[in-house]
């Protein structure tokens, strides 16, 4: 079961939500509402060479998180 995180409208908890199903109605846990709003969340995968596991080269900034462009920021 994928792990969504969601924004509710009504109280502006976030919360991280287990969906069985895309269709699926999800609720508020803080306070039960059904208008919540997916947000964007940020994935993190091990990258994975012929040789095995290995971390993902620095970049500019020095840390190691992004493939295609820096999240941390210049």
């Amino acid at each position: 079961m994928p792990l969504y995180e969601y924004e509710c409208k009504q109280c502006k908890k976030q919360s991280e939500i287990l969906v069985s199903r895309p269709d699926s109605q999800v609720e508020c846990p803080e306070c039960g509402s059904k208008e919540l709003v997916k947000q964007l969340s940020v994935v993190s995968a091990p990258v994975i060479s012929s040789g095995g596991r290995s971390a993902p080269e620095p970049g500019p900034c020095g840390r190691s998180a992004c493939a295609s462009g820096c999240m941390f920021g210049d």
